[in-house]
């Protein structure tokens, strides 16, 4: 039966902010292997999962966490300014050489938001059959209104929406939803076409606040950390 979803791990080298990052021990395993276990413990038929890396070292980490590592990324599209775009194209140009067709969709998947669980990444692929949608976002809640959420304008605040009094209770606030890091899921027709896992029909998969927790500074680390010793994760 052909492939419907390649699932991409992406691990660059080189993070600046917290050095090797994605191999740093979180608790007992490196960054990646929170990803890795999530993706072996999720019920995922006609899938591949795949890390894609410009590191060698980092390609037998993630082996040893159990993932597929079929090829060493590019220097093109393994320095600081590669878009994840281009980071997917890359992985489809291989999926297509080693398989002679395109995956359904593709599912992303960043190591820095080690704390998406399982029944998170089951979620997501049956929101987008049921749904019939074009993508699955992970996303997390902004309890604020438009017209508390400012921008400096000379210096003085500005509301992004003057069309209300402001509004500061919580139960008086329908939430807002950002992207998270944690979830992307696109038909890969629909990303090759937009350049982008956002389109019409995206779907929100709302998460809490534990997984939603992108790592990307030193407070973050310190933050995914606490979670660990509170036995708030897995």
């Amino acid at each position: 039966m052909p492939i419907q979803t390649l699932v991409i791990v992406p691990a660059r080298s080189g993070s600046k902010g917290i050095p090797d990052k994605n191999i740093k021990l979180l608790g007992d395993k490196p960054l990646i292997a929170w990803t890795a276990r999530a993706i072996q413990q999720a019920n995922l038929s006609n899938s591949i999962a795949i890390l894609s890396t410009d590191s060698d070292y980092y390609a037998k980490v993630g082996c040893d966490a159990g993932l597929r590592v079929p090829f060493i990324r590019p220097v093109e599209c393994s320095n600081d300014k590669a878009s994840a775009l281009a980071v997917v194209e890359h992985a489809l140009h291989w999926f297509e050489d080693e398989y002679h067709y395109l995956p359904e969709q593709v599912m992303w998947l960043q190591p820095t938001s080690p704390f998406r669980s399982s029944a998170i990444i089951e979620q997501a692929l049956e929101l987008m059959e049921r749904r019939q949608a074009d993508g699955v976002i992970g996303c997390k809640e902004i309890h604020r209104d438009l017209t508390t959420l400012f921008k400096s304008n000379d210096g003085f605040l500005t509301a992004l929406s003057n069309d209300k009094a402001i509004q500061t209770r919580r139960q008086e606030v329908e939430p807002l939803l950002t992207p998270n890091g944690a979830m992307y899921l696109c038909k890969t027709s629909v990303l090759q076409e937009k350049k982008s896992f956002y389109s019409e029909r995206t779907v929100p998969l709302v998460m809490d606040a534990v997984m939603s927790l992108d790592i990307d500074t030193l407070t973050d680390w310190a933050m995914a950390e606490a979670f660990v010793k509170a036995k708030l994760v897995e």
